[in-house]
């Protein structure tokens, strides 16, 4: 945000206090508990969201006649 938008370092820390923190406190995590896979680190995970993928991969290749039907 620095860089890209010109913002100050208090105005990322302010608004990180003021919003984004509470928002996730209020909303992501007790949402939690009901997810089946949470993945640390999100999109910079590649370990995590390779294994995922080939996971998905088989699910989705084991259950492709239950998926594409044959007509």
């Amino acid at each position: 945000d620095i860089k890209e938008r010109g913002r100050s370092i208090d105005s990322i820390i302010t608004q990180y206090k003021n919003t984004v923190k509470p928002m996730h406190e209020q909303f992501i995590e007790p949402s939690k508990k009901y997810a089946d896979i949470i993945i640390p680190r999100g999109g910079e995970n590649l370990t995590a969201l390779n294994i995922l993928k080939e996971h998905l991969h088989l699910v989705l290749n084991q259950n492709q006649d239950i998926l594409f039907p044959q007509k």
